[in-house]
């Protein structure tokens, strides 16, 4: 079953964004079949909002899981409270994608 994923990353290549402070996610929506690039998703959200957090689940509300550089205890809280997982990596892009459709396809225990 195909399910979507956001990465903060500003060049495309590296997970390379703070959760609450990008400007923007890459939404990939993964399945057995593949990757497929879904759209650069714009935030739209006061950086000094309290609720920042709040504003971004609601934006990020259609996909499984997030992959950010750091992520605070709240926020991480908060997206898991709306069954969205966060995740704090190092990697490439092109690593993590590899890696969930490889999941996708011999049907492992999924992550998400």
């Amino acid at each position: 079953m195909p399910y979507r994923i956001a990465i903060a990353s500003d060049d495309g290549e590296y997970v390379n964004q703070h959760f609450g402070k990008t400007d923007s996610f890459l939404i990939y929506e993964i399945s057995d079949e593949g990757v497929v690039f879904v759209e650069d998703r714009e935030i739209k959200a006061n950086s000094s909002s309290e609720k920042k957090e709040i504003l971004l689940a609601e934006q990020l509300r259609d996909c499984k899981a997030v992959f950010v550089t750091k992520i605070g205890m709240t926020a991480s809280r908060y997206l898991y409270q709306q069954d969205i997982k966060s995740f704090q990596v190092d990697f490439s892009l092109n690593h993590i994608l590899n890696v969930l459709v490889k999941n996708e396809r011999q049907r492992r225990i999924k992550i998400l």
